[in-house]
């Protein structure tokens, strides 16, 4: 059962719960996990920059930070916003990146289960679509945007290039066996590309928590034991997400002590606290795939998550 929520309440980890903020652009319901936004602002001029990707409004000044604002009608292929004065603006902060999108309106937040999330199927003419999946809120279907997508459109994806290129491909890793939960097909596509190229060759990739779980049962049911030697998992994921994966997984016997890496964009104390509560091994946040790749080696090695260097910072 979906029901209301007032104000941005932090939900327990593990409860396999989100919440949405539902907005609405050109008439249709999208919606945006809580974690993500920073604030929802009223319309603000902004400066508009030279060469910029035609997407991108200009940038405008909040408190200490200068942030850029999308035009998401225009991301999404909706033509663009004639008039910057009537709507909102969403503030959000992901992948160490802090960004704005201007919208039409934007509803309320709802808290709802990830098990009323369902993945975007894999099918012509969808693949390329900026969505990770549908939430059903209040018997209608709400779009829930891949916002790292749109954002890596506009030249974001320059932070994954950049740090993949740090990645020590010298060592012998083609032995071990990795499951990766992930939902965002880009993601999928650029986490596994440089583990294969780091020679983490025997990758197994799973679209939600539901889908890894069953995987790792599986495997279970049919070797005895777990051949798995470590798992990575996004925390935004239909059915079930990766903080109630981990919990699943620290309370199966025969599963407890697989290593896990929390990858995610979401990076907060409030996130960390959570993936510690569960039982994560590790969390780092999504652009470090060299960090992503120091971890892996660092936990299959010693059964420790090694120290790393702080990230250099992307935009205020």
């Amino acid at each position: 059962m979906t029901t209301k929520t007032k104000g941005n309440i932090l939900l327990e980890a593990g409860t396999n719960e989100l919440e949405v903020l539902v907005f609405t652009l050109s008439g249709q319901r999208y919606g945006v996990n809580v974690a993500k936004v920073r604030e929802v602002i009223e319309p603000v001029v902004a400066t508009k920059l030279p060469d910029s990707h035609p997407h991108v409004v200009g940038v405008f000044q909040l408190r200490e930070s200068v942030i850029p604002l999308v035009d998401l009608r225009r991301s999404l292929g909706k033509g663009h916003t004639p008039d910057f004065t009537v709507g909102k603006i969403i503030v959000m902060e992901f992948n160490d990146v802090r960004v704005s999108f201007f919208v039409d309106t934007v509803e309320q937040i709802y808290r709802v289960s990830w098990q009323d999330v369902t993945a975007v199927p894999e099918m012509e003419g969808l693949h390329d679509a900026p969505l990770t999946s549908v939430a059903h809120i209040r018997d209608e279907l709400v779009l829930m945007l891949d916002f790292e997508q749109l954002v890596f459109q506009i030249g974001g994806i320059d932070l994954f290039e950049e740090n993949a290129k740090k990645i020590n491909t010298d060592l012998v890793r083609a032995d071990t066996k990795i499951l990766l939960a992930e939902d965002s097909r880009l993601m999928r596509e650029l986490i596994g590309n440089n583990l294969h190229k780091a020679g983490y060759s025997e990758l197994t990739i799973c679209m939600d928590g539901q889908d890894a779980w069953e995987k790792l049962e599986a495997d279970v049911a049919e070797n005895g034991r777990l051949t798995f030697d470590l798992l990575i998992t996004d925390i935004e994921m239909p059915r079930i997400d990766g903080l109630h994966l981990t919990k699943q997984i620290r309370e199966a016997p025969l599963l407890k002590d697989l290593p896990i890496i929390v990858f995610s964009s979401l990076v907060s104390l409030d996130n960390q606290k959570k993936c510690e509560s569960v039982g994560a091994n590790a969390q780092i946040t999504k652009p470090q795939l060299d960090q992503l790749v120091e971890l892996i080696d660092g936990l299959l090695s010693t059964g420790e998550a090694p120290e790393l260097a702080a990230p250099e910072p992307a935009l205020a």
